[in-house]
C-alpha cells in the first residue's frame, strides 16, 4: 500500500503516548519526617491500647461484614477479593508500603471520596471494604498523603465498596460506562480509578474552561494505559498545565441501591469533608523494609 510522503511525516511526527511497562514500576514510602517525629512525640508506641492488643495501629479483620451487606455471594471469592492467601511473591512489598506510609502518619482508618464515609485500615488483606488508588487530584477534604509510584508523589485515596457497586453517571453527557464492580477489593489501584471514564471534554481544574485532549491519548487511556490520566495536559484559556484528566467527584452522579431494602439512595458527592490536619506536603522518600 502506498502512502503519500507528507502522510509519512506526519505519522512520523506525531506525537507518541507509551504503555508503559509494569515490569519497571516502582512503588516506595514516602514519609515526612517532621510529621512521623510529630505523632511519635504525641503518644508512646507501646502504650497504645490498638498495639496492646494488635501490635499493630491498625485494626485485625474480625469478619467480612461489610463486604456481605454489598456484594452477592457468588462475588465472594479470590477473583473479587483480594486475600491474604492470594498474594504472589512480591506482592506483600505493596502492604508493607501502605501501612508503613499510612503508620508513620497515624492514619488509621481514610474517608471514603464519594461519600465521606471512614474507613477502618486492616492489617491484613483486604486492606479495606473498598479499594486504595493513587491520583495526582487532592480531592476536598482527603488527607495528603503520599506514595511514591515511579518516582512521582502520588496521593492515597479510597472508594468503599458500596460506592464502587453503585450506579455513576457523568453529569455532562449522561454516560455511564464507569464500573466498580469490576475492581478487586482490598487492594491497591496505582492510577485513579475514578477518571477512567473519559467520555466527554475535561474541564480545566483552574478556570473550569472545557479543553480539547488529542484523540490518541484518549484512545491509549480506553485501552487499558490508565497510567495516563495523570499526564500533563495544558488548558488553553488560562495556560494551566496539570492533571486536567482526572476527575472531580462533582462530575459524577451516584445512585446507591440497598440491597436489602432495595430502596435507592444518591450520594452527595459535592459535600465536603473535614480531614485530620497532617501538615505540609510529603517530600521526603523512604525505602520499604
Amino acid at each position: 500500500i502506498c502512502m503519500s510522503r507528507a502522510r509519512v511525516n506526519s505519522m512520523r511526527n506525531e506525537k507518541k503516548w507509551q504503555r508503559k511497562d509494569s515490569i519497571h514500576t516502582e512503588l516506595r514510602c514516602n514519609i515526612d519526617p517532621e510529621i512521623l517525629k510529630r505523632n511519635v512525640d504525641a503518644k508512646t508506641f507501646f502504650e497504645d491500647d490498638q498495639v496492646k492488643d494488635n501490635g499493630s495501629i491498625f485494626c485485625k479483620r474480625e469478619n467480612f461484614d461489610n463486604l456481605r451487606r454489598v456484594i452477592p455471594t457468588s462475588k465472594f471469592n479470590g477473583i473479587h477479593i483480594k486475600f491474604e492467601d492470594d498474594c504472589p511473591q512480591g506482592g506483600d512489598d505493596v502492604r508493607l508500603c501502605l501501612l508503613k506510609t499510612l503508620g508513620a502518619h497515624d492514619m488509621r482508618s481514610l474517608p471514603c471520596v464519594a461519600c465521606c464515609e471512614l474507613l477502618p485500615i486492616y492489617d491484613k488483606y483486604p486492606l479495606i471494604d473498598g479499594i486504595f488508588f493513587l491520583t495526582t487530584l487532592l480531592r476536598q477534604g482527603v488527607p495528603s498523603v503520599h506514595l511514591l509510584f515511579d518516582g512521582r508523589p502520588f496521593y492515597i485515596q479510597v472508594l468503599c465498596v458500596a460506592c464502587l457497586w453503585s450506579h455513576w453517571e457523568c453529569r455532562q453527557c449522561g454516560d455511564e460506562s464507569f464500573m466498580g464492580q469490576s475492581l478487586i477489593l482490598g487492594t491497591l489501584y496505582t492510577f485513579d480509578v475514578i477518571s477512567i471514564p473519559q467520555c466527554c471534554s475535561p474541564l480545566c481544574h483552574d478556570c473550569n474552561s472545557p479543553i480539547s485532549v488529542p484523540p490518541q491519548l484518549i484512545n491509549y487511556i480506553k485501552m487499558g494505559n490508565y497510567t495516563l490520566i495523570h499526564e500533563g495536559v495544558t488548558c488553553p484559556a488560562c495556560g494551566s498545565t496539570r492533571d486536567h484528566l482526572s476527575r472531580k467527584m462533582s462530575h459524577y452522579n451516584i445512585s446507591r441501591l440497598d440491597a436489602l431494602s432495595s430502596a435507592l439512595t444518591v450520594v452527595d458527592t459535592t459535600v465536603s469533608m473535614t480531614s485530620p490536619k497532617l501538615g505540609t506536603d510529603i517530600t521526603v522518600d523512604a525505602s520499604i523494609s
